[in-house]
């Protein structure tokens, strides 16, 4: 519980910052990705990501909303323990898109578990804007290296569950 006291507190800090402009504001927002995914990363408390049969079912589920036209998105990654979508969202809102995704999926999920009722998904989700062609490369790079980072494989087209 360590991890999430800190990322709280993170939070907290970047919450208190009154201009999302301001320097301080992006130097702290993006130590809370960086620990973020440090905490995911290293995470054993919900692996179900990491079965086959769910993975795919996530890729199928964020591949079915491109086509249906829910979202344009760039890059993408199923995690043992987490997912990273990066695009434009073209649904209605991005938290009305995320709620559907996640409860469907989280349905899905829960009839290939036999777990029914229980959550799968964790309720928040973190968001960042990018703000440059420089930054959207840097974000796509970020994701693709992420399965290597994690230690899961040596290059990431060796990791089945993203968008390449």
């Amino acid at each position: 519980m360590k991890g999430r006291v800190r990322l709280k507190a993170l939070a907290d800090e970047v919450r208190a910052i009154a201009q999302r402009e301001a320097p301080q504001w992006v130097v702290r927002q993006r130590a809370i990705f960086r620990e973020m995914e440090q905490w995911l990363d290293r995470a054993q408390w919900n692996p179900k990501l990491r079965q086959p049969e769910i993975a795919a079912m996530v890729v199928e589920a964020i591949e079915h909303r491109r086509q249906r036209g829910d979202w344009r998105l760039f890059e993408y990654v199923v995690m043992p323990t987490h997912v990273h979508l990066f695009g434009e969202i073209d649904g209605p809102s991005v938290k009305e898109t995320l709620e559907d995704f996640k409860r469907w999926t989280g349905h899905q999920a829960g009839k290939i578990l036999s777990e029914n009722g229980s959550r799968f998904w964790q309720v928040e989700w973190f968001d960042h804007w990018s703000r440059s062609d420089e930054e959207d490369q840097k974000i796509a790079k970020y994701i693709r290296d992420n399965p290597v980072k994690a230690g899961l494989v040596k290059t990431h087209t060796e990791w089945s569950y993203g968008s390449w």
